[in-house]
């Protein structure tokens, strides 16, 4: 619809903006709250300076990127593309990683202009369906940047490229310093979106995809398993805490109330279990909220979330307590932790003593609202179907 400026930045200058817009976007009293609850839960390493991450990891792995609030697309100075894409680019005469990049972040230019991504990529209190619009979006965007380079999408092509994004991933974690969360939150971004955004193409089109921005997935367990968005629908549940004063007097102060969701569970597991058993303790997930709050150098926190089924809701309760017994080895965890389950609902608080909570708990559960979110996906469920090319 307009132009799209281009503005050339070295990486002093790039850093500089990563951190700008972190501060525009949370502030550094928000981002040192953020680090404390999710250390104390065990998600990210006690004393991580999540600022200084977030932004270390940004110049690190970001080649160029659309900003949205300036409408402009920021380039490198020089763009390392390795000696093997260098020699293909010269023997052909393209540019192919220029190429690719370009098409990529214009793409997040056409998603603004047609669907107002400045409007949508900000901190809306449920980290969650945040995570998994972008993961449309990126999705969406590599797939184009792929699709220009080719002419068109093949499923055998989509296998190497997502081989080329999960190698990304691999040599992301790789990065000393950076906490994995970090890199797991942002990788998933790539390796979830497009899996996503090819499904869609898969069984239908582009037009498909310009569509799925009216009612995009509203959770990472909707990315994770697309069948939960596609041909079995299931919206995640909201939750809200009314009665936290119960446990929480004036004089703790309120860090962060924000949603999970089935990614990071899965990620905060991953820290002290198995890939595997991860995964089986994250899915089942339907809906969770988390709040934390600080009182001199305590940090506790109510953690509550439902489950798609009472075996779902007890293996996450289970596994949550082998990993509360591995943060205070020292065996004294019950007084600090209290964790309680009815039917495929689990409420969770650390850093309380458990016997003064166990006395209120039935305040918490009596505050805890419970809705489905809204969802009214653009396609009628449908069953995958195997095409092998669509032309962009």
């Amino acid at each position: 619809k307009a132009d799209v400026a281009v503005e050339v930045k070295n990486s002093a200058e790039m850093r500089r903006a990563f951190e700008s817009d972190l501060e525009q976007d949370y502030g550094d009293e928000k981002l040192r709250n953020v680090a404390l609850a999710y250390a104390k839960l065990g998600l990210l390493p006690k004393g991580t300076d999540l600022k200084k991450s977030l932004v270390d990891f940004a110049t690190a792995e970001v080649a160029a990127y659309y900003d949205p609030r300036a409408k402009k697309l920021v380039m490198p100075q020089s763009m390392n593309t390795g000696a093997a894409i260098s020699t293909a680019q010269f023997v052909a005469r393209r540019d192919f990683a220029g190429e690719m990049v370009l098409a990529h972040e214009l793409t997040h230019a056409l998603q603004d202009q047609h669907f107002s991504l400045e409007a949508r990529l900000g901190p809306s209190g449920n980290d969650d369906a945040d995570l998994a619009f972008r993961a449309l979006t990126e999705g969406d965007a590599t797939l184009s940047g792929w699709a220009y380079l080719s002419g068109r999408v093949e499923l055998k092509a989509l296998e190497r490229m997502s081989q080329g994004t999960q190698q990304g991933a691999n040599d992301a974690r790789s990065l000393v310093g950076v906490p994995p969360a970090i890199v797991e939150e942002t990788m998933f971004q790539y390796t979830g979106g497009v899996a996503f955004v090819f499904r869609l193409l898969r069984e239908r089109d582009w037009a498909a995809v310009n569509r799925i921005y009216a009612a995009p997935p509203l959770s990472t367990e909707q990315v994770l398993h697309p069948e939960k968005y596609f041909s079995h629908p299931d919206p995640p549940t909201k939750i809200r805490l009314d009665n936290l004063p119960a446990l929480f007097s004036p004089d703790w102060k309120e860090l962060e109330n924000n949603v999970l969701g089935e990614l990071m569970v899965q990620v905060l597991f991953k820290q002290f279990f198995s890939e595997n058993e991860a995964k089986t303790a994250a899915e089942g997930w339907d809906g969770d909220r988390f709040v934390a709050f600080r009182r001199g150098d305590e940090v506790a926190f109510v953690w509550a979330s439902v489950w798609d089924s009472e075996q779902d809701a007890e293996e996450f309760e289970q596994g949550y307590r082998r990993i509360v017994a591995k943060k205070y080895p020292d065996g004294r965890y019950a007084e600090v932790f209290y964790a309680e389950r009815r039917g495929p609902r689990v409420v969770i608080v650390e850093g309380l003593p458990g016997d003064r909570v166990k006395r209120q708990i039935e305040m918490i559960w009596q505050g805890m609202e419970i809705t489905e979110e809204p969802f009214n996906p653009p396609f009628a469920p449908s069953a995958p179907a195997a095409v092998k090319q669509i032309s962009p």
